[in-house]
């Protein structure tokens, strides 16, 4: 896989872990209830996640590509088709509200299972790698180098993006605590 063919994978990886969604609400409780690391501990926990259903995806698209090539073709268009209507609805949703983030505090490590558990049970990331991945795939099979390259993809970019969220969570968290002291004073 060229850089150029790798960029369209990372940019649709960006655009689905930056929709915000249950996941962002969990790790964001995380981090204004429990701290940085809590939130950096939820970040993970939901990229290992991700990451197991990423090669979960690409194993069954792999052997059903090699067990019924014709089927690629079929599965490659139906999952452009998918992407494009998720690329229509992203931006059709951007003048909803934001989640709304429980104040109830959580334990760090239960927010590590909440964080892994909401992405782990989310039947849409199958359906969301089984599109994307389709596009990436050859109908002949996948070598373990393209494999890990996707995997790596949106395991990586996941984590990144909830890291940089729990930083722009705790920047902000900061700043208005230091707002306040001086406020007061």
């Amino acid at each position: 896989m060229t850089f150029i063919e790798w960029l369209p994978l990372a940019f649709v990886c960006l655009l689905g872990a930056a929709t915000p969604g249950p996941s962002l609400a969990i790790i964001l409780n995380q981090t204004f209830s429990q701290g940085a690391n809590a939130g950096r501990l939820a970040s993970i926990s939901h990229a290992i996640a991700v990451g197991i259903y990423a090669v979960g995806a690409i194993l069954g698209l792999s052997s059903l590509f090699q067990a019924v090539p014709m089927l690629a073709n079929i599965l490659i268009t139906l999952g452009a088709l998918y992407l494009i209507y998720l690329g229509v609805m992203l931006i059709r949703s951007t003048n909803k509200p934001e989640p709304v983030i429980n104040n109830h505090s959580v334990k760090a490590n239960d927010g590590v299972k909440q964080a892994f558990i909401i992405a782990f049970l989310n039947p849409k990331l199958a359906v969301f790698f089984f599109a994307l991945f389709s596009q990436f795939i050859p109908t002949s099979g996948t070598s373990i180098t393209t494999a890990t390259i996707l995997v790596g993809t949106v395991l990586f970019i996941d984590m990144l993006w909830y890291l940089a969220i729990v930083q722009i969570a705790t920047t902000i968290k900061n700043e208005r605590k230091l707002a306040i002291k001086m406020y007061v004073y």
